[in-house]
């Protein structure tokens, strides 16, 4: 990925940052069950190998619901599933995101005990319809049933009938507004990262993907013809290429590890408030001695970005 100027953070405005975001499209699900802990492990699972680099999606977590806040009373979850716009053909980015979406529910929500799928996208466009991409598990067995003031597609199962919405609501939305963190050490960086991601709950319109990143890729790579790879190793932002690459490298004396900070969102708004409030958050974070915004300048042409600066 391609970036700006470095920024000392005591300096750092938040109305003067700029970010450039993907367009692309979402799809937003609530997964209720008995358990937080348990509903967490399955979020992660469910999130876990996002790979929008090759084409396929990305996936994060929002933020988790108690009971009081969930449509039948249980702890809940809500995480969405992200493709980037083809803007060559926008439906192969709708179909793209039905397939991805769908190899996640029948993956890593389909076998769980006791969990339920609600559609939680805020203002659809679109539908991944669940009768037709999951509906062959029931063998002829399954229905839709009336639940909660909504339409579910019921699939019986040996542990328990397993229920999802009958549409799940997918809308565009914007991928990637990014931030590189600088820190001493890979071990202060680790300390802060579930502290991140817990603040970045209080956001639920919001969305954090893959947590902090240690990849810090930029776009391209020397053999992109001979390996056919859309990122590779961003040599100037990684530590232990500083003497390697010399006068170009951008990884101060001090600084052993950079991480990538990504969000997405359904609203450019939203994103705006949640940047805002991060930023100030990190600012006060001693661990964090440099924060950068990340830009997309170089390769604007090949991609479709919105540029967006802080109010």
């Amino acid at each position: 990925m391609y970036h700006r100027k470095k920024t000392n953070k005591k300096n750092i405005k938040e109305k003067d940052i700029s970010f450039d975001v993907f367009r692309g499209l979402g799809a937003s699900i609530l997964i209720t069950g008995f358990k937080k802990a348990y509903l967490k492990s399955i979020a992660i699972e469910f999130c876990a190998q996002s790979s929008l680099p090759y084409g396929k999606s990305e996936a994060g977590i929002h933020t988790f619901l108690s009971p009081k806040k969930t449509p039948d009373h249980r702890w809940g979850v809500v995480c969405s599933v992200w493709v980037q716009k083809n803007s060559e053909d926008e439906n192969l980015s709708s179909k793209l995101l039905i397939r991805f979406l769908n190899e996640r529910i029948s993956i890593t929500l389909f076998p769980k005990l006791g969990i339920r799928v609600f559609s939680w996208t805020p203002n659809p466009t679109d539908f991944y319809y669940s009768e037709v991409e999951l509906g062959d598990f029931g063998d002829g067995y399954n229905k839709i049933e009336d639940k909660f003031d909504r339409k579910f597609l019921s699939i019986p199962m040996t542990g328990g009938d397993f229920w999802i919405e009958h549409k799940i609501g997918i809308q565009p939305g914007f991928l990637g507004a990014s931030l590189f963190l600088f820190f001493k050490t890979v071990k202060s960086a680790t300390k802060l990262e579930s502290k991140i991601s817990n603040f970045l709950f209080i956001f639920p319109n919001t969305v954090q993907i893959y947590s902090l990143i240690a990849s810090g890729s930029k776009i391209g790579a020397i053999n992109i013809n001979k390996k056919n790879l859309i990122i590779s190793t961003n040599e100037v932002y990684c530590p232990s290429l500083k003497k390697q690459v010399g006068n170009e490298s951008k990884v101060p004396n001090d600084v052993n590890c950079i991480t990538e900070l990504v969000l997405n969102s359904f609203s450019i708004s939203h994103l705006k408030i949640t940047l805002k409030f991060l930023l100030i958050y990190l600012k006060k974070k001693k661990s964090i001695i440099n924060i950068t915004p990340i830009s997309y300048d170089e390769v604007k042409d090949f991609f479709d970005l919105v540029s967006i600066t802080l109010d």
